[in-house]
């Protein structure tokens, strides 16, 4: 039985009543994508789980968001009730936050979205190596797309002079910014789209261009190189597309190469190479092995 934790089980805990209040606000982020991929993996596979319980089952466990969480996992695996604990992805975004939570050795395997990521985390925190996996959460199986609407320019990088290049350079085009668009009406726009345009600077894993490649659509992405954040930094191919492929989509340094692009792309399949390799039930039976 698999013990899964998004959050503190406890009714006494401040991190229970926020993970509570998130759906009431509207809110659906990261941690909630990742959290529903594993849900709809294990059922998809018929692996049985509880999730956030308030007595845990003996067995494996995994607390992919919370320290609240992690703290209770961490003294269930001391006390022999877990044989096995892993933890992440959306825990803390550097190994040492949270008093150093990570480095507690009752923690087997350390989860980070991407291998940029777990390259970064190896360099700052040397000693927790042989823990870090690089593991990608999945999407779902979507629909093919018609490709018969507008294409998708996806801005999360708020260069202007940029975006106004690229919307001259291929006309009509449904624009979605980050944080200022509905779930739903992006996965609308998916559901027509030939292709998507995404701008961005770094991303730790990239679910926005997995539910794209999903849809069907290749992904057309500015080429970027370079992740920092409170004084750290870190420089990784494509550090703004971890997974991109081939079979998903390309790169392009200026603007002016998008349309010659946009001529090879009616030539890729990129929901037959998600559905493999970055679909739920793909991406839990990556996480079963790790657990073993």
């Amino acid at each position: 039985m698999l013990n899964l934790y998004t959050h503190d089980p406890s009714l006494l805990s401040l991190e229970f009543w926020k993970a509570k209040a998130r759906p009431l606000f509207g809110k659906y982020g990261g941690p909630d994508a990742v959290r529903d991929s594993v849900k709809r993996g294990l059922e998809e596979l018929a692996i049985p789980y509880l999730m956030n319980p308030k007595k845990p089952h003996p067995g494996a466990a995994l607390v992919l968001s919370g320290s609240g969480a992690l703290k209770k996992a961490i003294d269930h695996k001391h006390a022999g009730v877990f044989t096995k604990l892993c933890a992440g992805p959306n825990i803390v975004v550097d190994p040492s936050d949270h008093g150093g939570l990570l480095f507690d050795p009752a923690i087997d395997h350390i989860l980070v979205p991407a291998p940029w990521v777990a390259n970064l985390w190896s360099k700052e925190a040397p000693e927790l190596t042989d823990k870090i996996e690089a593991w990608a959460s999945g999407v779902n199986r979507f629909i093919i797309s018609t490709r018969n609407g507008l294409p998708i320019i996806y801005d999360k990088l708020g260069d202007t002079k940029l975006l106004g290049d690229i919307q001259h350079t291929i006309g009509p085009a449904s624009l979605f910014c980050y944080g200022k668009f509905r779930r739903e009406d992006y996965l609308s726009a998916l559901s027509v789209a030939p292709y998507m345009v995404y701008l961005s600077r770094s991303e730790s894993q990239g679910l926005a261009l997995q539910e794209a490649w999903a849809h069907d659509v290749p992904t057309l992405v500015n080429h970027s190189t370079h992740w920092e954040a409170g004084g750290s930094s870190w420089d990784s191919p494509q550090i703004n597309c971890p997974y991109l492929t081939p079979e998903l989509g390309a790169v392009f340094t200026d603007p002016a190469e998008i349309p010659i692009m946009v001529k090879e792309l009616g030539k890729l399949s990129p929901k037959r190479y998600c559905d493999k390799h970055l679909s739920d039930r793909a991406s839990v039976e990556q996480l079963l092995n790790l657990i073993g």
